[in-house]
């Protein structure tokens, strides 16, 4: 293989980036949100960094079939 050879998984990066942003978004969101004594707690931090989470997911998720049917 030469150098200027592309991998195969590089179609779907954008949707495992997206994934992983989401996934991370989601953790901290659901720590703010249940943890006693979590910095942030109660100032609507944890829901509103949940839901981004939840968002970039399913952004992920339509990503990543769209160019798998493509």
């Amino acid at each position: 293989m030469g150098e200027n050879a592309k991998p195969n998984s590089s179609r779907n990066m954008h949707a495992i980036i997206l994934g992983v942003l989401g996934i991370i978004l989601v953790i901290v969101g659901e720590y703010i949100i249940n943890v006693h004594g979590a910095p942030l707690r109660g100032s609507g931090a944890g829901t509103l960094l949940f839901i981004l989470g939840v968002i970039l997911l399913i952004i992920a998720v339509l990503r990543f079939f769209y160019k798998r049917i493509k």
